[in-house]
């Protein structure tokens, strides 16, 4: 008996129990839908991090820290900080490589409140470099100057959500207007609005739910927040940079890292600068997410196991039913690889049938998911091959043993079994 008479027996097999086929198939079909399902979800999420960082490709962090495994942050003294003096000479060494440098200072939490009209607000007190490092889509007036910093002037730049709830999204309106900002740690704060910038939301936080009303970013000059909360020590612990030229943020990182060290850090027991780069987070953050879907895949494809036993436990049934049917066949001339071949290809088929079923399932599912996070994706080649081969191998593995039961049954036994 060829390989395809065994397939067309097992498919009629298959047809006359319709009902028990697809329970029998349910285990697979679930297994794999949830490998694809989440397979195709980590791609989407892999997807949507990689888009948001291209935004910050070009971007550095400057950090002070302390060396070795120490983690004292809290010893630093003035002398350790990066001081007004040393980021002005990096403006001016490094300035034709650099397109924009942040400074931030305190942050607050609180919200706008205009009688009952409220907003949720964080306020980050940033120089001028603000606009470009947090990507600040102006929608009307302008965002922070130097003069604004030099001034100390109570200013703010402020989200679109913000316009909407406080000035029922009317810019113009809003322009020039004093906002009451009631913050968490130091009360009633006023400002004048100088710009409205554009509110994007988030995917991500999207799909985790929270306030009807997002919180967002205000920005106010920097010399304006270190006014609100005076900081304890004159100095940065870290500050931001983003490159003109993308193909230069390895060199520039490592350029400026050496400097700061050559220069100011050479002889400084306890603390020291490191850069980090956008690309180097982004590899971290991909080698992270890539062990959290295998983690999760793995533990999906325990339910691919239960289905495989589910489908030996069935074919052990359908052998001892078709008993009789065997016995018949063994005395006109089937041999036991004749026998075995059948079982281990209806195994087989019932996988694979339930694997096909599975990808479509899942499919749609990481669909559905992925759109969640205006990043849909469809599975991927790999995904798809690795659950037919899954399958392929399930149906093997769990389908030999009840084969090879069958194949051993003595014939004369097997004719006389009622």
């Amino acid at each position: 008996m060829d390989i395809m008479e065994s397939i067309k027996l097992s498919l009629e097999g298959l047809k006359s129990n319709k009902m028990r086929s697809f329970l029998t198939m349910l285990g697979i079909i679930i297994g794999i839908a949830s490998v694809i399902g989440i397979m195709t979800i980590g791609d989407a999420m892999t997807n949507f991090v990689n888009k948001e960082f291209q935004s910050v490709s070009n971007q550095m962090v400057i950090y002070i820290n302390p060396k070795g495994n120490s983690s004292d942050y809290a010893g630093m003294q003035e002398s350790d900080l990066l001081s007004n003096t040393i980021i002005e000479t990096i403006e001016n060494r490094f300035g034709s490589r650099i397109e924009a440098l942040e400074i931030s200072g305190p942050t607050f939490s609180g919200e706008v409140k205009d009688g009952k009209k409220t907003a949720p607000i964080r306020i980050y007190s940033v120089s001028e470099g603000g606009e470009i490092i947090n990507n600040v889509k102006m929608q009307s007036g302008r965002f922070l100057n130097q003069d604004d910093i030099v001034q100390g002037r109570s200013i703010a730049v402020i989200s679109s959500e913000v316009v909407k709830e406080i000035f029922g999204g009317d810019n113009s309106k809003a322009i020039g207007s004093e906002i009451n900002v009631y913050t968490d740690s130091k009360g009633l704060q006023v400002f004048s609005i100088a710009g409205v910038y554009k509110y994007e939301t988030n995917p991500m936080m999207g799909m985790m739910g929270g306030s009807d009303k997002p919180t967002t970013n205000i920005y106010i000059p920097l010399s304006t927040g270190e006014r609100i909360e005076v900081p304890e020590k004159e100095g940065y612990d870290s500050i931001m940079l983003s490159a003109k030229d993308t193909k230069d943020v390895a060199k520039l990182s490592e350029d400026l890292q050496n400097f700061l060290i050559s220069n100011y850090y050479a002889e400084n027991d306890n603390y020291e600068p490191v850069v980090y780069t956008a690309e180097s987070e982004l590899d971290t953050v991909n080698q992270v997410m890539g062990t959290m879907n295998i983690a999760i895949g793995a533990i999906a494809a325990i339910s691919l196991l239960v289905g495989g036993i589910g489908v030996m436990n069935i074919l052990l049934v359908s052998v001892t039913e078709r008993t009789r049917e065997i016995g018949v066949r063994k005395a006109l001339g089937a041999t036991n690889n004749n026998i075995r071949s059948q079982f281990i290809v209806e195994s087989i088929i019932l996988c694979i049938i339930g694997g096909a079923m599975g990808v479509v399932l899942g499919g749609i599912l990481g669909y559905v998911g992925s759109s969640l996070l205006k990043a849909p994706t469809l599975p991927s080649i790999n995904a798809v091959l690795v659950a037919v081969g899954f399958s392929t191998f399930i149906g093997v593995f769990f389908g030999y043993y009840p084969a090879n039961k069958a194949a051993k049954l003595n014939p004369i036994d097997a004719l006389r079994y009622e």
